[in-house]
C-alpha cells in the first residue's frame, strides 16, 4: 500500500523560547508552556520534550491535546511557547506551499518561512519520519477484495471514507492519490476528530480512513 509522507518532526518555537533554551543565562523563572496536538503520536513527543526540559532543571506547563487546527495559532499568538510539528504539515498546511519530496529542503524552506512570517524558530529536526495511509476494515477489505491503494479507488463506490479534513486537501493526500489512481468516489465522506477514528472503524461507521504509519 502506498505511503504519503509527512516528513520530519521537530520543534517549532516562539524565537525567545529558542534563544533562552538554547543559552547558558540563569534558568527562567516561569514555565515553558508545552503544547501538543491532540493525537497520540504527538502527545507522546511533547511529553517526551517536557520530561527533558524538566530533567534539565526548566519549569514546564503542559498545555497539550489542541486541535491540529488551532496549535499554531496558539503559538503565534504566544498562548504556547512551542510544540512538536511536521515538516510537511508546515510546508503545506501552514505555508500553503508547493509539494516538495526532498526532506532537507523541506526542512530549509519551512525554517526559513517560519521565521520570516512568524517570527518562529524551526529547532534542528528529529532522526525520525511519518508518513500517512490510508487503513481499511478486515469487513470492507474481505467483502471487496481490497489489498491496495489500487483496489480502494476501484471500491470506492462501497467505501464509507472517516475522513478528518486536512487529509482530504493536502497536496500529499487525496489530491496527490487522485493523480496517481484516478478519482475516489466514496459512499460517503464524513470528517471526524483525528482522536476518534479508530473508535468510528471499530463501531462500523466508516470503513476506511487516514492514518500515521508510524
Amino acid at each position: 500500500m502506498k505511503k504519503v509522507s509527512k516528513m520530519g518532526v521537530a520543534l517549532v518555537v516562539l524565537l525567545a523560547v529558542s534563544v533562552l533554551i538554547g543559552s547558558c543565562t540563569p534558568k527562567p523563572k516561569t514555565a515553558v508552556r508545552i503544547g501538543s496536538k491532540n493525537f497520540t503520536e504527538n502527545l507522546i513527543l511533547a511529553e517526551l520534550y517536557a520530561l527533558a526540559l524538566e530533567d534539565a532543571g526548566l519549569k514546564v506547563e503542559r498545555r497539550f491535546d489542541l486541535a491540529s487546527s488551532v496549535v499554531h495559532t496558539a503559538l503565534v499568538n504566544n498562548e504556547i511557547d512551542l510544540y512538536p510539528e511536521y515538516t510537511g504539515t508546515g510546508l503545506l498546511a501552514v505555508l500553503k506551499l508547493p509539494l516538495i519530496t526532498d526532506p532537507q529542503k523541506v526542512y530549509d524552506t519551512v525554517k526559513a518561512e517560519y521565521a520570516k512570517q512568524f517570527d518562529v524558530v524551526w529547532l534542528d529536526y528529529a532522526q525520525a519520519n511519518d508518513g500517512q495511509g490510508i487503513v481499511v476494515t478486515k469487513k470492507a477489505s474481505d467483502a471487496y477484495g481490497i489489498r491496495t491503494i489500487s483496489d480502494l479507488q476501484r471500491n470506492a463506490e462501497h467505501i464509507r471514507f472517516a475522513s478528518q479534513g486536512e487529509f482530504d486537501e493536502r497536496e500529499d493526500g487525496i489530491p496527490e492519490l487522485e493523480k496517481v489512481y484516478g478519482p475516489f468516489n466514496w459512499a460517503s465522506s464524513t470528517v471526524y476528530s483525528d482522536a476518534l477514528k479508530y473508535q468510528v472503524l471499530a463501531g462500523d461507521q466508516a470503513d476506511a480512513a487516514p492514518a500515521y504509519t508510524t
